[in-house]
């Protein structure tokens, strides 16, 4: 199995440093049990929830399938070589972010960067962004994948 992590740069750059100053401001206010205390609690553990899910996207590719988690395995997804018809590197546009977004012709999974990999299928019209720092080597190695299984 080849496995190739992307780290969540932009994600480690924002989240953290706001970590900081809310848990700075909590303990400011003191934990309690009133409103502003509860409110700070609810958003510090929410951004360390997305810091989980987004600091890595981890791309493994085995004998049949292509598939990713983000974080800590919180969510991922999976697809069958013999579902594929294609994969290419792509880079993606500003505008399209980080995280998991709609595209408008199929969804981006992205935690840092421009760079992905782009999978056609045979069967449905959609197509599956996801981003790596090593879009040509992955492309390579899914394209020889899909061609052994046909």
């Amino acid at each position: 199995m080849k496995k190739y992590t992307q780290f969540g740069t932009f994600c480690l750059v924002i989240f953290v440093p706001i970590l900081l100053i809310l848990i700075i401001r909590l303990f400011m206010i003191g934990i309690s049990f009133d409103p502003e205390s509860i409110g700070l609690q609810a958003l510090i553990l929410i951004i360390f929830a997305c810091l989980f899910t987004f600091y890595k996207l981890t791309i493994f590719i085995d004998e049949k399938n292509v598939s990713f988690k983000f974080g800590i395995d919180w969510f991922g997804k999976s697809y069958q070589f013999s579902e594929i018809e294609s994969c290419e590197a792509v880079k993606n546009p500003i505008l399209a972010g980080i995280g998991i977004r709609w595209l408008g012709n199929g969804w981006l999974y992205n935690v840092s960067g421009f760079k992905a990999i782009e999978l056609t299928f045979r069967n449905k019209k959609s197509i599956v962004r996801i981003g790596t720092d090593k879009p040509e080597e992955i492309t390579q190695v899914i394209q020889e994948k899909i061609r052994l299984q046909n």
